[in-house]
C-alpha cells in the first residue's frame, strides 16, 4: 500500500504525537491488518510486519491496551531484518470497542482513528430498527461522525416508509439508502471520503459491507456470499479487519460481521440515542416517576397519543439496564484492580522499610566493631 503517509490519514495530530516519542530512530506506520499478535503495517511507501516486544504481550486486561486496525505506530527496525518492533502506538482520536462476548468486563478494540463510522444495515428479511438503536447506543462513544447506511435498497417497494421509520430512531444521524450494485446510489457516501479520510464499515453479517467496499474500490477484491434463503441471515465473508485504499482518495476499513454486540458500560451513548425519551421523562409530573401508570406520566401519555412508540421505549429500557449492569461490573473490576495495586504498594513499602531498618542495624553493628578495633 504505497500511497504516502498523508494518503493513509497522517496529519498534524499524529505528527505531534510521533515527535513526542521519536528519538530519531523510529518510523511511523499505520496498522492495516491484525493477525494473531502480528501487525501488517504500511509506512506509506512499503508494507511490512510489526510485532510487540515479548514483555508487552503479557498482563493486559483489555485489548484496548494493544494496537488495532487503524492505529498509528512508532516502529523500530529489527537489526538485519525487514520487520519492525512496536515501540509505541500513538494517541487515538477515535475508537470503536465492544464488550468481549462471554466476559463480564473485558473490552475489545475493533477499529481506531476513523473520521466516519458507517452503520450498515441490509434492507432484506433480517432488517429491524432495534438493531440500529443498539449500534447507535454503542457507536456514539467513538466520538466521530456516525452515518446510517441502508444497503440493498433495490429489494424494497416500501422504501419511503422504511426511511421514515429509521429516521425516527436515528435522530441527528444522517440516513442513506443505497445499493452496492448500483454505482449511482453511492455518490452520497463518496462525500465522506477523500484524501486522508478514513471510513469504517460496521454491521451484522450479510448486510453487504464487502459488496460496498468492492463498489468503492471499483473491483471485486473482497469475497461476497448470498444470505441464507430461509431467514435472510448473513454468512461471515470478511473474517478479519483490514484497511483498503480507495482509488478516488481515502481509505475504508471493512469489519467482520457481528452477530452479538454488547454495551461496554461507558459513555452516554444510550442517552444520546434516546434523547426524545430522556426529554419526555423531564415532563413527568413527579420527579421520581417510574413510568408505570403514575398520574401525570409524560411517557405513558406519549405512548397513548402516538408520539412515542411502545417498542422504542421498551428498547430504551432494555439498553439502559444492559448499560447499567456493564457499568457496575466495570467499576467493580476497576476497584478490584486499584485494591490489588494498593496491596502491592503497601507490601513494597513494608519491604522497603524493613530493608532500610536492616541496613541501619548493619551500619550500627559495623560502627561498634570498628570502635572495638580502634
Amino acid at each position: 500500500m504505497n500511497i504516502g503517509l498523508e494518503g493513509l490519514g497522517w496529519n498534524e495530530w499524529f505528527q505531534k504525537e510521533f515527535d513526542a516519542v521519536d528519538d530519531g530512530t523510529l518510523t511511523p506506520a499505520r496498522v492495516i491488518r491484525e493477525n494473531r499478535g502480528e501487525y501488517v503495517v504500511s509506512t506509506g511507501d512499503a508494507t511490512a510486519i510489526a510485532r510487540l516486544p515479548g514483555v508487552e504481550r503479557l498482563g493486559k486486561m483489555d485489548s484496548a491496551a494493544y494496537p488495532t486496525v487503524g492505529d498509528w505506530l512508532a516502529l523500530e527496525k529489527v537489526e538485519n531484518g525487514e520487520d519492525f518492533l512496536v515501540r509505541s502506538f500513538l494517541a487515538r482520536y477515535s475508537l470503536f470497542e465492544r464488550k468481549v462476548v462471554g466476559d463480564a468486563t473485558r473490552h475489545q478494540s475493533i477499529v481506531a482513528n476513523f473520521d466516519s463510522l458507517f452503520l450498515v444495515t441490509g434492507l432484506d428479511l433480517d432488517f429491524n430498527t432495534a438493531r440500529i438503536q443498539r449500534y447507535l447506543s454503542l457507536a456514539w462513544n467513538s466520538r466521530r461522525e456516525l452515518v446510517i447506511v441502508l444497503n440493498k435498497a433495490d429489494l424494497r417497494d416500501d422504501l419511503p416508509e422504511i426511511l421514515e421509520a429509521v429516521r425516527e430512531v436515528a435522530g441527528e444521524v444522517p440516513v442513506h439508502a443505497v445499493s452496492a450494485h448500483d454505482r449511482s446510489t453511492l455518490d452520497c457516501l463518496f462525500e465522506y471520503l477523500g484524501e486522508g479520510k478514513t471510513v469504517a464499515l460496521l454491521g451484522s453479517s450479510g448486510v453487504g459491507k464487502s459488496s460496498l467496499v468492492n463498489a468503492f474500490l471499483g473491483e471485486d477484491k473482497l469475497l461476497t456470499q448470498q444470505n441464507r434463503a430461509a431467514d435472510g441471515r448473513g454468512r461471515h465473508t470478511t473474517t478479519w479487519r483490514e484497511l483498503q485504499a480507495i482509488p478516488t482518495g481515502g481509505v475504508l476499513i471493512d469489519l467482520p460481521g457481528m452477530r452479538e454486540l454488547q454495551l461496554t458500560g461507558e459513555g452516554d451513548g444510550v442517552d444520546k440515542t434516546f434523547e426524545d425519551v430522556e426529554a419526555l421523562m423531564l415532563e413527568c409530573k413527579f420527579r421520581n416517576c417510574r413510568h408505570e401508570g403514575e398520574p401525570g406520566c409524560a411517557i405513558d401519555a406519549a405512548i397513548k397519543d402516538g408520539r412515542l412508540a411502545a417498542s422504542r421505549y421498551e428498547q430504551f429500557l432494555k439498553l439502559s439496564q444492559e448499560h447499567a449492569i456493564a457499568k457496575a461490573r466495570r467499576e467493580a473490576r476497576d476497584k478490584a484492580i486499584a485494591a490489588r495495586r494498593r496491596q502491592v504498594n503497601v507490601k513494597e513499602g513494608v519491604a522497603k522499610k524493613g530493608k532500610t531498618r536492616r541496613q541501619k542495624n548493619a551500619n550500627r553493628s559495623r560502627d561498634l566493631i570498628d570502635g572495638a578495633n580502634d
